[in-house]
């Protein structure tokens, strides 16, 4: 029975959550042959006159494979909280032979357009939120620090993000001992950090829960807002599941109303 009664309030969750969305493609950079997108999830509600506050979403995939509408799910769920979402693609290792900095400079450049092109889109540009999943997780903190010259990420929402690219990390292990300090947010923190919250599970090896802690100590000592919320007996990718979308969309909700951002 008590999994039954579960089972309801999860479907009536979602079902709450899967609000229609007006959505469209549109372009941000092109490099020589390659051409990249991003798709703009509005409201059903939507408004033209109106500005709205706007996430951005980046997906995971180690820098190497590209899945495009790993967010469009969390994208209808932050539409049913009256805001646009973004989920751009950038250049991965499989398609167009590119390093980790290289989408790093996608990233950086997707936030420079839709800053520059705000009005067009309906943004709030003092609302902009970023978040991502995994590798997605570490271009989402890399908008606060990679070649960044104003500070307009109002907030950062991170499942299981990779925070350690550095000597000896898990993502250098990954890759034969090949690090980049450049590009690791562990190594970049600094006063300007917005207020984060990441998911992450227990069991996670690509990068250990250990690390996000280590990282949410670091943030702190700097008198930031760094929340973790773990979920036991997770692995990577956890948040991929209907189960664990809503209770981290449950979550996000709760980060968004502490902030002041909406009426939970």
């Amino acid at each position: 029975m008590g999994k039954l009664i579960l089972t309801v309030l999860l479907l009536f969750y979602h079902v709450k959550l899967s609000s229609q969305s007006i959505v469209s493609t549109h372009t941000y950079k092109k490099i020589d042959t390659v051409v990249l997108d991003f798709k703009i999830f509005k409201p059903k509600s939507f408004d033209p006159k109106k500005e709205y506050s706007t996430v951005v979403l980046f997906h995971g995939g180690g820098f190497n494979s590209r899945f495009a509408n790993q967010f469009a799910r969390h994208s209808k769920y932050f539409n049913s909280r009256n805001f646009i979402a973004i989920t751009p693609v950038y250049r991965i290792k499989k398609l167009h032979q590119s390093t980790p900095a290289e989408s790093c400079d996608d990233a950086k450049d997707l936030l420079d357009y839709i800053y520059s092109n705000a009005e067009r889109y309906n943004i709030n540009k003092d609302m902009i939120f970023v978040g991502g999943g995994s590798a997605g997780g570490l271009l989402a903190l890399s908008t606060t620090f990679w070649k960044v010259k104003n500070n307009i990420v109002k907030g950062l929402i991170l499942y299981n993000p990779i925070v350690d690219t550095g000597l000896n990390s898990a993502f250098s292990n990954r890759r034969k001992g090949k690090y980049n300090l450049d590009i690791s947010p562990i190594h970049h923190i600094n006063k300007n950090l917005p207020p984060t919250i990441i998911f992450h599970g227990s069991l996670d090896e690509m990068e250990p829960i250990k690390k996000i802690r280590k990282y949410q100590g670091m943030v702190e000592t700097f008198g930031l807002s760094c929340n973790v919320v773990e979920y036991p007996g997770q692995g990577h990718s956890f948040f991929n599941s209907q189960e664990f979308f809503i209770k981290t969309s449950k979550e996000v909700d709760k980060f968004l109303s502490s902030l002041g951002y909406i009426v939970n």
